[in-house]
């Protein structure tokens, strides 16, 4: 009897944590991928127009660095270079691709760039571009 009891109450806690799941599920990259959205729109950009977007992922080492690149030039992004960034000592991989500032699009590009930075010990540093009115 104690253990359905306690299985009982169990559930209850796990149940009260239920609407929380999807804020958890919502990486911090994800979403500063809304705030620049927003950040955009505050600006008068149209964000259903496509706009020239700027990636970048940092690695500790070159061979980390070019090896991603590589795989996101796969991906169907324009590799701009990878270049040593002179005062942390990392690498910086930059890359870009044309496409519209939709949330979700931006969303799924931040989780595909981050496993792949991740995967070589690395980390993605988010995206820019400059609003298109």
């Amino acid at each position: 009897m104690k253990l359905l009891r306690l299985l009982g109450c169990a559930t209850l806690v796990i149940a009260s944590f239920a609407p929380f799941t999807v804020v958890a599920q919502t990486s911090i990259a994800e979403q500063q991928d809304e705030r620049v959205i927003d950040n955009l729109l505050h600006n008068g950009a149209d964000v259903t127009k496509v706009h020239d977007i700027d990636f970048f992922l940092v690695f500790s080492s070159q061979s980390d660095a070019t090896a991603t690149a590589e795989k996101i030039r796969v991906l169907g992004y324009e590799v701009v270079g990878v270049k040593q960034v002179s005062a942390a000592k990392q690498w910086e991989v930059h890359a870009k691709r044309k496409m519209v500032p939709e949330l979700g699009a931006m969303q799924a590009s931040t989780r595909a760039l981050q496993t792949l930075a991740e995967a070589r010990g690395g980390y993605y540093d988010g995206w820019g571009t400059v609003g298109i009115k």
